[in-house]
């Protein structure tokens, strides 16, 4: 047994890409109409789930930046220092500092009603493509059993036409339902766990805006409170 696998593992490997190809498309033509459906979901999903996953990293690579400059910029919008922590924010290049940025410009007329605002705006942003995810995830797994029931009918079809004489005539159809449940449901798995992922990413980040927004909040009313005790 573990000889044949290796057996299966090396002609794998060394199988010829055409050839893969080839296979691939003879997979599609035995699992009828449905599989095509059925495939631009698989490529819906995989193309969604590595962009999302790229604009996360991008997310957080620049707010790992921004959080090292947080104190600096605190102090100063605690000391009562807009128009300098609006000069310092605006240089920053992160989703964070340009919230900070946005909410200072708008200052006079409702800072913590625009850093609200504008991180439901980022979190709006990170969450683009999820329901393309979701909807892969609920509709592949139906487009199989479609494939299913259109596969028995043909099996029915075919032995209602060759009269019982030829039983191989039904095979086509139920390796069609075979095909098509197996690969709808190859496809939301696959797709499932990337979508967990980035949910459990955009929870966090949720979370870790919520308690940065709350600090440049307590940090703009002492400002505020600072400006007028000096005045």
């Amino acid at each position: 047994m573990i000889e044949n696998i290796h057996i299966l593992i090396a002609q794998a490997a060394t199988a010829n890409p055409s050839d893969l190809f080839q296979k691939a498309f003879d997979l599609l033509e035995r699992g009828g109409p449905v599989m095509w459906p059925i495939l631009a979901c698989s490529l819906m999903g995989v193309t969604v789930a590595f962009e999302r996953l790229f604009a996360f990293w991008n997310y957080n690579t620049a707010n790992m930046y921004f959080k090292k400059r947080t104190l600096k910029l605190l102090e100063q919008i605690k000391e009562g220092q807009f128009n300098e922590a609006l000069e310092s924010s605006s240089k920053l290049q992160s989703p964070v500092s340009c919230i900070i940025t946005e909410a200072l410009q708008n200052s006079d007329t409702g800072f913590c009603e625009t850093l609200q605002s504008a991180s439901q705006r980022e979190l709006n942003k990170l969450k683009r493509g999820f329901s393309v995810l979701d909807t892969v995830i609920t509709v592949a797994p139906m487009l199989g059993i479609l494939g299913t029931v259109t596969g028995i009918i043909g099996t029915f079809n075919a032995l209602n036409t060759s009269a019982m004489g030829n039983p191989t005539a039904a095979t086509a159809g139920i390796g069609e339902a075979l095909i098509t449940t197996a690969t709808g449901l190859v496809v939301a798995i696959i797709c499932i766990f990337p979508f967990n992922y980035l949910t459990s990413q955009l929870t966090r980040c949720a979370t870790e805006l919520e308690q940065i927004m709350h600090k440049f909040e307590v940090a703009y009313n002492s400002g505020r409170m600072s400006t007028k005790l000096k005045e």
